[in-house]
């Protein structure tokens, strides 16, 4: 049974799509990609494609840690590419093509939480110099 066959039946995932992923990590990386941060979502518009994450609320009792819930990758026809749930926080693996799949999810999804952090490190710095 080939791998798109598999995919088309839920049976694992497409490996394109864990490419997909990487690739927008490696873009993110090299800053060619602008994510725009909103209350409950980071989001990314480029030629042909949005990208979108919907986050998690924080887990009141414990420490702020943002989470992600969902994220789509639609087409410019709104054709959803892909699509990755995160439920609870945790992830539910399948098999090891899902698995693979979740761990770039979730590291693109660390990627754009430390430049958050970043860019809130330097608004305290800089009200502090003035």
């Amino acid at each position: 049974m080939s791998t798109l066959r598999n995919a088309m039946l839920g049976l694992i995932d497409d490996p394109r799509k864990t490419e997909l992923v990487r690739s927008l990590i490696e873009k993110t990386r090299q800053g060619k990609i602008p994510w725009i941060k909103q209350a409950n979502a980071i989001t990314a518009a480029l030629p042909g494609f949005q990208i979108n994450f919907v986050v998690g609320i924080p887990f009141p009792l414990g420490p702020f840690t943002m989470t992600w819930e969902l994220l789509t990758i639609r087409d410019k026809s709104g054709s959803e590419l892909v699509r990755v749930s995160n439920t609870a926080g945790t992830f539910v693996v399948t098999s090891v093509a899902s698995s693979a799949l979740l761990q770039a999810v979730n590291e693109l999804f660390a990627l754009l939480t430390a430049a958050a952090g970043d860019d809130l490190d330097r608004a305290i710095n800089t009200i502090k110099s003035l």
